[in-house]
């Protein structure tokens, strides 16, 4: 018996697979890959933060409580003039290596997954590696940066490559990259069931994709696994004794209005980090990345919360620790991570933005906080808890992802028991927090997205009108017309067949196919009455042409005459089964501006 079917026949056995062990299969791989690429980066991280902020800037930074950090960390700069000299030769180096062997690494790389997603673009396995080279160097070396874009697009470059090596469709293609995506943000932040809603929900802004939850689930858990397995299963953030319970449904109305806090200071990161980026594409990528990290290492003399992911300093908001982050610099604090986040990501330094959000929402949230307990201190006895929903509450607003966000950072806190006034704050700031998102690669819905044009491409016709497309002309013949002239006609035309009128009224049809019935030297003499149909169908110019695809198919003819419905008897014009095929790109270009 030859067993010797590997590789060759690999993507023969995914085929003869049903859809359930497909993906649970293909889940395990992935999943494995993410959580061992999410292991390398938190580990490359750890090693640059060591070499060069711990050890020639003399930065001690203050940890989260659930990656070794305490509530009275203490906080500590030994050579702060180093600072900015470091961050800018960090940007120097991480910009040229991403301008010289990676361009598409540079900046968000939640965004390129997304971007890479929706275009149907191969993700190379060298992607990961550069975006893991760099993300390390970019976020140990002291700049203003996140985990989550590099892991995503490490973890969707593995999905996707792991489609290539099966020879999938580019359908399956797209879902075992989602699939990555979301394992390795379930990996590297330790929240499976957020990261496997994250990879169907972070590439529309208001759909979902549906067919990646299965193999997101299995690969956020196995990703989520391995990492626990190494470095322990604990929530990133820890809280103290008493918080994160909901008590007082009075405190409902300060949540909300905290959500419309975060919407308006999530207006003001996309619209700033915008701007910073238009700006720094004037530069060489190389120059630009430099530039936005010595700009990150000067602000970071002045808030020190800046430098690195942060998360030891939202810690201190959440544990209520005021001794070195007191309530007034909390708002100084998440205006400053806007600020060297969008220098750090902007100018093309690699990274994600999911930290600084996490970091932003919790230091306005814990500012907040502090104003409500001054306020009404029986309402919230724990203003850590408004930094915990500030949290959800901005980052939900920045990146439209509602869902996977709430989930996320009750996963990364431990903290259920806010999921009520949480779900209230993300509401309302997701509702005002209008249409632009911090991820421009972002589509409406699945009807936007190019990875689903075979499916939505017809439907698209449903925003284009008859009145758009039809031939204005009353392109016809008439019924006394010999059938030579109805010939001519519709080969000047293009047509298989023609309207026939008596007058100006429609009373049938004449088909190319009946014309080759009558002799050539008759068809002169002949008149059209004589072999039309007496029968025919019409559209009206308000129709939308979806309505008239399917009429097409119902009737099997290649054009319409198009009437008016108060006079339905007269053609004002004629609508061509080819017409409708062109006018497909138009109606794409328009609900793409949706």
């Amino acid at each position: 018996m030859n067993m010797r079917f590997w590789p060759k026949d690999l993507p023969k056995i995914w085929e003869s697979t049903t859809f359930l062990r497909k993906w649970g299969f293909l889940g395990v791989i992935i999943g494995i890959g993410a959580g061992l690429g999410a292991l390398a980066l938190i580990y490359a991280v750890h090693l640059f933060d060591q070499l060069l902020i711990s050890g020639l800037v003399g930065y001690s930074s203050p940890l989260p409580g659930g990656e070794g950090g305490v509530a009275q960390y203490t906080f500590h700069i030994s050579r702060p003039w180093l600072l900015p000299i470091v961050t800018g030769l960090v940007g120097l180096v991480g910009g040229f290596l991403t301008w010289k062997f990676a361009p598409e690494t540079a900046g968000i790389g939640t965004n390129a997954a997304i971007a890479a997603f929706h275009r149907n673009e191969k993700l190379k396995p060298q992607t990961a590696f550069f975006k893991l080279l760099t993300s390390a160097l970019t976020i140990g070396g002291g700049l203003c940066s996140g985990r989550e874009g590099p892991i995503a697009q490490i973890g969707a470059a593995t999905g996707a490559s792991i489609g290539d090596l099966l020879k999938f469709t580019q359908r399956e293609r797209n879902i075992a990259l989602a699939a990555g995506l979301g394992a390795g943000i379930a990996a590297v932040f330790k929240a499976p069931l957020a990261g496997a809603i994250i990879g169907a929900e972070i590439f529309y802004t208001e759909d979902f994709e549906v067919e990646a939850l299965v193999p997101g689930l299995i690969a956020s858990v196995v990703g989520y696994t391995i990492v626990g397995c190494t470095i322990g299963f604990q929530p990133v953030f820890t809280l103290p004794g008493g918080a994160a319970e909901f008590q007082n449904p009075l405190a409902l109305l300060f949540y909300a209005v905290l959500g419309g806090g975060c919407a308006v200071l999530a207006r003001f990161l996309v619209a700033f980090y915008a701007r910073v980026a238009a700006y720094f594409r004037r530069f060489p990528l190389w120059l630009a990345a430099c530039i936005g990290g010595a700009a990150t290492g000067l602000i970071g003399l002045l808030v020190p919360s800046v430098v690195g992911t942060g998360y030891g300093w939202a810690q201190f908001a959440i544990s209520q620790n005021t001794e070195l982050l007191p309530p007034a610099m909390l708002l100084i604090a998440a205006v400053a991570e806007i600020v060297a986040s969008s220098l750090t990501l902007g100018s093309g330094n690699s990274g994600g933005i999911f930290g600084p959000s996490v970091v932003t929402g919790g230091m306005f949230g814990g500012a907040f906080g502090y104003a409500v307990h001054d306020l009404f201190p029986s309402i919230e006895p724990h203003p850590g808890n408004f930094a915990i929903v500030g949290m959800m509450a901005f980052f939900s607003a920045a990146a439209k992802a509602p869902i996977s966000t709430l989930i996320m950072i009750s996963e990364m806190t431990g903290g259920y028991g806010l999921l009520a006034p949480a779900m209230f704050a993300v509401v309302t700031a997701s509702a005002l927090s209008g249409r632009r998102t911090i991820f421009p690669a972002q589509v409406r819905s699945r009807l936007q997205s190019p990875a689903h044009a075979d499916e939505f491409e017809p439907i698209a016709l449903r925003h284009v009108k008859v009145a758009d497309v039809m031939l204005a002309l009353p392109i016809a013949v008439n019924v006394n017309s010999s059938i030579a002239d109805a010939v001519n006609l519709m080969g000047d035309y293009g047509l298989a067949s023609l309207p026939v009128v008596d007058g100006s009224k429609l009373c049938g049809r004449i088909t190319l196919m009946a014309t080759h019935r009558v002799p050539e030297l008759q068809r002169q003499a002949a008149p059209v009455k004589d072999i039309m149909f007496n029968e025919w169908d019409v559209a009206f110019p308000e129709e939308d042409l979806f309505t008239i695809l399917k009429r097409f198919a119902a009737r099997d003819v290649g054009n319409l005459a198009v009437v008016d419905k108060q006079k339905p008897g007269c053609p004002i014009g004629l609508i061509t089964r080819s017409g409708l095929w062109a006018a497909l790109e138009t109606a794409k270009h328009k609900t793409s501006q949706i």
